[in-house]
């Protein structure tokens, strides 16, 4: 029997590390894998990209078993079941069976990112939020490219199927070293809470609008690389590879500058000049510039830090874990409907139209990240928070 710890720093990295990881080897394989193995159309990558943000949209359900099983224990059989849905995957004999091993390996993502974004939020001291979630984003960032590089090298060897069976076995067997590993993250007498509370109703929509905006670009972005540039797997592998490598010092920065400057110019920025990034993507043609704002967007990414740090200061920490649920479900509510809606704009009004799109609900997003002002929002005490 493995000897169990409580949970620290290291630990909810290394839970981090791991779950980036395999949905990085399954972002860069799907695309070409689903278009080379079952050639998918537009439209049918979209329905399986909805079918994906499923679990998200139900993420109120994490809130509701953390009522009953701690973080970290979700956390770490959410690992188990991210493999699995990998393994599915990987041996799906039609787009169906695809779609299905997508959405078990959602399941795990989805409740892991609530659960483990919960712990790290709730090992922070002080004013060390934006430090040390920049800290985290870094290390996955190593994971990504990691990920990328796997990929890369296994490719030479082995096909799709074969990559993505064998690496979510080692997800799997991971993820059960992990589960007996640790004890419960709680204290004895702690009692956790559900409910949908006004105040937080800025955090709702910020969360809302950065989904919208952040599954038009994870859904079409690569897509229109490999389809209109006829970029092949390797290339997809390296341009993560690289992308990971830029965010692995850009995130800690990206959490630092939380820090110092605040969470809403971090957010109005980043947002701002998401708006250019999304009018690339529908008006240029050049590979190397369309390269160019991807890393850009990934890079931009990590303002998400802002957001959390943002909650950390209005919510007690007995409502973290709840109040993440909540917003993950509230991020992915219309990233069922989006990812469906733009492969059908795609495949009827032109590409551009999917991007522009993007572009609106960007700006409709920088209008609202305006109204953040942290100390104005409810009073949390000090040691409730902490």
């Amino acid at each position: 029997m493995v000897q169990q710890d409580r949970i620290g720093f290291k630990g909810i990295v290394t839970n981090g590390f791991i779950t980036i990881l395999a949905f990085t080897i399954w972002r860069v394989l799907f695309n070409n894998y689903s278009k080379e193995v079952f050639d998918a159309s537009a439209s049918a990558i979209g329905i399986i990209q909805a079918v994906r943000e499923v679990p998200g949209l139900l993420g109120f359900g994490m809130g509701l078993i953390a009522l009953v099983a701690s973080e970290i224990r979700i956390a770490t059989l959410s690992i188990i079941i991210n493999g699995i849905g990998l393994i599915i995957a990987g041996m799906a004999d039609s787009l169906w069976m695809l779609g299905v091993g997508t959405f078990v390996m959602s399941i795990g993502f989805h409740y892991f990112v609530s659960s483990n974004q919960s712990l790290l939020l709730r090992f922070i001291r002080g004013r060390e939020s934006g430090r040390l979630q920049g800290v985290s984003a870094s290390w996955e960032s190593v994971a990504g490219v990691a990920g990328t590089a796997v990929v890369f090298f296994l490719t030479l060897f082995l096909g799709y199927r074969e990559i993505l069976i064998g690496s979510g076995a080692a997800i799997v067997l991971c993820g059960m070293y992990l589960t007996f590993r640790y004890r419960s993250n709680r204290a004895a007498a702690e009692q956790p809470t559900f409910k949908v509370e006004r105040h937080y109703w800025l955090y709702y929509t910020i969360s809302f609008l950065r989904g919208c905006r952040r599954h038009i670009f994870t859904t079409f972005a690569i897509f229109l690389l490999v389809a209109n540039q006829g970029l092949n797997v390797e290339y997809v592998a390296l341009l993560l590879f690289a992308t990971s490598g830029i965010t692995i010092l850009t995130a800690r920065q990206m959490g630092n500058l939380t820090q110092s400057l605040g969470e809403r110019p971090i957010l109005v920025g980043s947002s701002l000049v998401l708006v250019f990034v999304f009018f690339g993507y529908a008006y240029i043609t050049s590979l190397y510039l369309l390269i160019g704002l991807f890393v850009v967007d990934h890079v931009l990414f990590g303002s998400s830090v802002a957001l959390q740090s943002y909650l950390r200061k209005i919510a007690p920490k007995g409502e973290l874990t709840q109040q993440l649920s909540i917003g993950l479900t509230t991020n992915h509510i219309a990233a069922v409907i989006i990812p469906v809606a733009g492969g059908i704009m795609w495949d009827t009004l032109g590409y551009r139209t999917t991007f522009l799109l993007g572009a609106a609900i960007v700006a409709l997003d920088v209008c609202f990240s305006l109204l953040i002002n942290p100390n104005k929002a409810k009073a949390i005490p000090a040691l409730a928070r902490e």
